[in-house]
């Protein structure tokens, strides 16, 4: 029992591990697709278009590959931009200062991702695999007693038959006694010959 037991952990363990990596190399080949195309990179975006959630996408390595595509389409932008000029010269400044700021306010929000995700045991998207791991011998145990209740409650539900059986009997039997009876009270009395 056991044994099996620890097969279907690992069968399940690996499953998890795979549906994990096709949605990884899903969210990889959005961004590429959407890089391709020249199409606006936002989280929610590679997520909804991934078929993923949105949390599995603010998760490093796949956070750092959105955030370079997103800079690729700013960096590899036309030479107007790129070259300052005394009127636009300002703006750059206040967009650096602004990507700069994004990008602490990124950290940050990770940072606080993190502890969030440590404090409730990794149970946002229950990626954690000593949770798991845990959950399913639960579930195995609570299988056991239900697989034992249903063992237990057929052998009663045997017995109860046998027994009702038995008493079938017994009633079938206590009929015909009673038959016997009611036929032996009601059967008239011989008339006994009189003379005259």
């Amino acid at each position: 029992m056991s044994a099996r037991a620890g097969s279907k952990t690992s069968a399940m363990v690996q499953q998890r591990k795979k549906d994990s990596k096709t949605k990884r190399q899903a969210v990889l080949a959005t961004i590429d697709a959407m890089q391709r195309t020249n199409t606006p990179i936002t989280v929610a975006d590679v997520a909804r278009r991934a078929g993923v959630s949105p949390w599995l996408v603010r998760q490093p390595p796949l956070l750092e590959q959105v955030r370079n595509a997103q800079s690729g389409h700013t960096v590899g932008g036309s030479t107007a931009e790129r070259t300052p000029n005394p009127t636009t010269g300002p703006l750059l400044v206040e967009r650096d200062l602004l990507r700069k700021e994004n990008q602490r306010l990124r950290h940050e929000l990770q940072r606080h991702q993190r502890h969030v995700s440590e404090l409730l045991g990794d149970q946002i998207e229950g990626t954690d695999a000593h949770s798991q791991s845990v959950k399913i011998q639960e579930l195995i145990v609570e299988n056991a007693i239900l697989s034992r209740q249903a063992s237990d409650t057929s052998q009663e539900l045997r017995q109860l038959k046998q027994k009702v059986e038995g008493l079938s009997a017994d009633l079938e039997a206590a009929h015909k006694v009673n038959r016997s009876l009611m036929t032996e009270l009601n059967r008239p009395e011989r008339a006994t010959p009189t003379g005259k």
